[in-house]
Order: structure tokens, then sequence, then C-alpha cells
């Protein structure tokens, strides 16, 4: 009996140890994720920040000029927009007028024309970005972010071809922009389309495109450009004589060797560059290959809200408008415009996240505005420039 009770207490301990060593090993699986993920966000932060100080540094030794600020009012995209009240609309231009915004850009579908209540919203966008003062700039695009798709389904180039150019000219006639992109990243779009298309094709299309926009609105600035693995796509669009202007958007600060590339090339061609889109590269784990299809901002570990990155946000801006200062640029334009006014600490904290835009409207409503907002103002004070007198907003009837 001994021995039995002996074996039994030593089995029973056994089992014990056993049971311990798995809750250890489980708790242990929860925890060491969120270490390794602390300890690349550090090393993330700690990158960006060594990299940031060394080209602020380098870019402020540098002749510098003034540049037109511009913003994107993102809730107006044409994934979103019919579901974003006009009132809410109007209070996002005010506040952006606030902080300093020059221009105001808004990226609808193509099918956008073809949606009474859209256009509606539209109107009261443009209308209102008039009455304040400001400039109206146009990038049509294919509206899809992420799983949320706003316009048609197309099998090949033509069929996103054709209403495009339509689209072009109806958005040109109806509100005479001073400023219309036709082609906002092309491989990107063609990624969302599920197409491929080459450079001859983007330049077919912006050909026609350019010319409904003239027909219908003579004095509209048409541009197009793209990214940094764009390039020849790129090289091509300089290479259009009716081409009024050329668009980068900077979203890496390890590529600036070909954004300097690009910034020549629209020099050479005597053609003006705008950075129409930027901001500070997304903090992601490894992509998916459909990553530029869908948004990579929809796979972030941690978004574009949240607070851990609200002093990296302000840096970017800084050395964003010191690059185009320094660079001889038009005009820069920070894409996720909803950090002017909240940066959350938990929870939805993507620029897509309904939650997360829903804590952007309050705090518009409610006057919070963050660092980016007070950096974004005080980098305005100092280098804005009056816009292009040979764009005037109403300069068309």
């Amino acid at each position: 009996m001994m021995l039995a009770e002996k074996a039994s207490r030593r089995l029973s301990f056994l089992g014990y140890l056993a049971r311990a060593t798995l809750t250890m090993l489980l708790l242990l699986a929860w925890v060491l994720p969120s270490t390794g993920q602390e300890a690349d966000e550090s090393r993330y932060i700690s990158s960006l920040n060594s990299a940031l100080d060394n080209l602020i540094a380098k870019l402020s030794k540098l002749p510098q000029q003034p540049v037109i600020f511009s913003a994107n009012l993102l809730l107006a995209h044409g994934v979103g927009v019919e579901r974003v009240p006009t009132n809410v609309l109007l209070e996002y231009i005010d506040a952006l007028k606030e902080a300093g915004a020059q221009r105001i850009e808004f990226n609808p579908g193509v099918t956008n024309v073809d949606n009474p209540e859209v256009m509606e919203k539209y109107d009261a966008v443009v209308k209102h970005i008039r009455e304040l003062g400001l400039r109206v700039e146009i990038n049509l695009v294919y509206a899809r972010v992420g799983n949320r798709d706003a316009d048609m389904q197309v099998r090949n180039f033509r069929e996103y071809a054709d209403p495009a150019v339509k689209a072009c000219a109806q958005f040109a006639a109806h509100y005479h922009p001073d400023y219309l992109v036709p082609v906002h990243e092309p491989v990107t779009m063609d990624a969302r389309m599920g197409i491929r298309a080459g450079p001859d094709a983007w330049v077919a299309y912006l050909d026609a495109a350019i010319r409904a926009i003239k027909r219908a609105s003579p004095n509209t600035r048409v541009g197009a450009g793209g990214w940094y693995g764009e390039l020849p796509y790129y090289q091509a669009f300089a290479a259009m004589p009716n081409l009024d202007f050329l668009t980068i958007d900077i979203y890496a600060d390890t590529k600036l060797n070909i954004y300097d590339q690009m910034v020549h090339i629209a020099h050479d061609a005597n053609k003006p560059v705008s950075i129409e889109e930027t901001w500070r590269p997304a903090f992601t784990g490894p992509l998916p290959q459909h990553a530029i299809a869908t948004g990579i901002e929809t796979h972030t570990i941690k978004g574009v809200g949240n607070a851990d990155f609200e002093d990296l946000d302000v840096k970017w801006m800084k050395a964003m408008v010191l690059y185009a200062s320094t660079h001889g640029m038009e005009a820069v334009t920070p894409f996720y415009s909803q950090s002017f006014f909240a940066y959350v600490t938990s929870g939805p904290d993507r620029p897509s996240d309904p939650a997360y835009n829903r804590k952007v409207v309050q705090a518009i409503a409610q006057g919070q505005r963050t660092k980016m907002f007070a950096e974004y103002r005080s980098l305005q004070q100092k280098f804005a420039r009056s816009a292009d007198p040979s764009s005037s907003p109403h300069s068309n009837p």
C-alpha cells in the first residue's frame, strides 16, 4: 500500500507539473507575440526617427522656397462618402481651413457621377471650399479600399477607361476644379481592378481624358503621376505636351533617390510637380501579395490614428514640407488628415475604420486638435505661398 500510495502521489505531482507547464506555455504563447510586436514597434519608431532626423538636418541646410499647403478630405473618398453626412464634410473642411490648408483635395470614384445623392454631397463640398477662398483638386480613382468597393467591376482596361473619361468630363463641366488628376497611381489602380495595363494604355486614356477635360473646363489644370514603383508610367506622362503638371505620392523614406529622379524628370519636362499624397511608411508585418490592391493601411499592425505614432507623424510632416520646399515642388498634401483631430490609445485606429472616424468627427465638432494639426499650421505659416495665379478659383463660369 505504501508503494502504491507513493506511486500515486508521484503520478499526481507529475500530472500537476505537466498541467502547470502547459499553463505556462499557453501564457507564453499569448505574451511572446505581444512582446515581439512591441519590440518591432520600438525598432520601427527608432529607425524612422533616426532617418527623419538625418533628412531634416540635411534639407534644412538647402535653399528653400514657399509651397502650397494642401490636405485631403479623406471622408469624401468615393468608397465611403455616401455614408458621411454633408454637415460633417463641411465641418471637416472648416477645420482644415483652420489648420492652414490652401487647397482641398478629394478622391471620387468613377461611378460617383451616376449617384445623385453622392453628387449632392460633392456639390456642397465644392461650394463650401470656394466660399472659404480655397482651391479645389479632384483626383479620380477606382474606388476600392480593402473590402469596400464602390466602383464597377471591369474585365479589361477599356471597360474602365471609357467611363472614366466621361466621368472626368462630367466633373470638369460641373465643378470647373482648379486641378483635376485623371490618373492616380496607375499600377495601384490596375491591382484594384485585377487587370494589367501598361504605360501605353494609361497614356492613351490620359490623352483622351485631358482633351475631354479641356473641352469642358479650359482653365482646369490637368495632372497625373504615382509612387516610386510606377516610374515608367511617370516618365511616359511627363513626355505628354498637353499634361499641365505631375504628381508624386511619397510613403517611403528609403526611396527618396527615386523620388529625386521623378522631380528631375518633371523639371526637365518644364512641368510643375507636387506631392499629391504623403504619409510615413505604414507599421506592418509581412504583407500579402494583394496588399496594393486592398490598401497597405488595411494590413497595418497599428494604424494611422494610433497615438504611438503622433510624434513620428509630426516629424514626417516637417520632413516632407522641407523636401517639397528644397526640391522646387509646387505643393505638399498630407493624406490622412484625420490625424489633425484625433489619435487613439486603443481600439480601431485605421483611417477606414468607421469607429475611428466617428471619434474624428466628434473631435472636430468639439474643437479638439492634435500635435499634427499644430505642426501643419506652424509649417504653413513659415513655408506657405499663394496659390498659382494662373489657376484662379473663379476663372471658369
